[in-house]
Formats: C-alpha cells, structure tokens, sequence
C-alpha cells in the first residue's frame, strides 16, 4: 500500500462506534448530520471542521484503503503513517521488508 497525504478541510465525525475523518468537499460547507450517513457506522454524536494534513494507506487500481486520519503538518502525519503501519511514510514499504 502507498501512503496518501492531503492537504485541506476535513470533517471530524464522533459517532457511537468511534471517531473517522472525511475531506470537507464530500459533504459542502453546511452538513447536517444526515450528510454524513455514507460515511459513518453507529450513531451520529457530532462533527468538527478542521484544517490539517490527512493520511492514509491506500492500494492503487483498487478500493482498499485505510481510514484517513488528520493531523496539523505533514511530518505529523507521516509520523503516523510510520508508527502506526511500520512502513516507511514515502514508500509504503514494510521495514522489515
């Protein structure tokens, strides 16, 4: 998998199964809950514009990818994609590899 970093508006949605982080431009500028219904499990508690970096995993040519995850820089968020997947943040290569 290739990390995927992105820079720009993001919803921060709370729900009863937990937290997940989508780009802003799925939704518009004004969401109401029901707007995040493709993209939520459990209930909806609330939600939060914020300006960050995002990052993922993703598998090119196809539809897996990992949750988006936002973070205030880059190196933050390339920090995350090392600790949390053990993968070099450029490359998405395995370091044990």
């Amino acid at each position: 998998m290739v990390p995927q970093y992105e820079q720009g508006f993001w919803y921060e949605i709370e729900t009863s199964c937990g937290g997940v982080a989508i780009p802003a431009d799925l939704v518009g500028n004004s969401p109401s809950p029901a707007d995040f219904h493709d993209y939520i499990e459990g209930e909806y508690a609330s939600h939060e514009k914020v300006e960050g970096v995002g990052a993922r995993l993703s598998a090119p040519g196809y539809m897996d990818c990992t949750e988006w995850a936002v973070f205030g820089s880059l190196d933050e968020a390339k920090q995350h994609i090392e600790d949390t997947y053990e993968v070099n943040p450029e490359t998405g290569v395995a370091f044990d590899d």
